[in-house]
């Protein structure tokens, strides 16, 4: 492995990052991967001390495939603009030797920055559970469920969806809460019968 390859790249902040790449010599042998290890890194220039690292595997080295990745939440702290990256393969007999780099496109997102860039922590994750009856249940059964729920997620904010003809904005009654089995608790700390947000016009 001599040549350097050039692949530029777009990192969409706040979601997770993965590209695969397979590796080929000048003549077009494939590249056996075999007991090399690889580190990859992004900076804002050449010379700068900070550095993003990507986690690097070998999905099969006989076969000269590495990949790269970021997970989402190492994105969302990257600033939106262009940086450069590359890829450092450290050879069995300890020879260094960089295969492939380019630029880094990092583009902010329009709906990945719902957590402020932070990964939410278990009491803050938003519950959305979807259900369109429950007869299998119990009044009191649920009433303990929902008791235990609260008991060990306080602040968790929950949404109780039910699918039903006709359709999105149907407003509920007492019919709905009976075939729902919802707990006293539940409806008393929840909002109901708000009318559609959006029109089915579009307006």
């Amino acid at each position: 492995m001599s040549a350097v390859y050039v692949h530029n790249i777009t990192v969409d902040s706040g979601t997770d990052y993965e590209q695969e790449y397979d590796l080929f010599e000048v003549g077009g042998k494939v590249v056996d991967l075999a007991n090399h290890t690889a580190r990859a890194q992004i900076r804002k220039h050449r010379g700068s001390s900070t550095a993003v690292n990507f986690i690097v595997g070998f999905p099969d080295r006989s076969k000269g495939k590495v990949k790269l990745s970021i997970p989402s939440y190492v994105t969302s702290k990257l600033k939106p603009g262009r940086s450069l990256y590359d890829i450092l393969f450290t050879k069995p007999g300890g020879t260094n030797e960089v295969i492939l780099e380019g630029s880094v496109r990092v583009r902010a997102g329009y709906s990945t920055g719902c957590f402020g860039g932070t990964k939410p922590g278990s009491a803050q994750r938003l519950c959305i559970a979807v259900i369109d009856e429950s007869s299998s249940q119990t009044q009191s059964g649920m009433s303990t469920k929902w008791r235990q729920f609260r008991s060990t997620y306080p602040g968790r904010t929950f949404y109780l969806l039910q699918p039903e003809d006709p359709g999105f904005g149907t407003l509920v009654d007492s019919t709905t809460y009976n075939i729902m089995k919802c707990p006293g608790q539940f409806l008393n700390e929840t909002t109901v019968n708000t009318g559609r947000l959006i029109s089915e016009g579009g307006d």
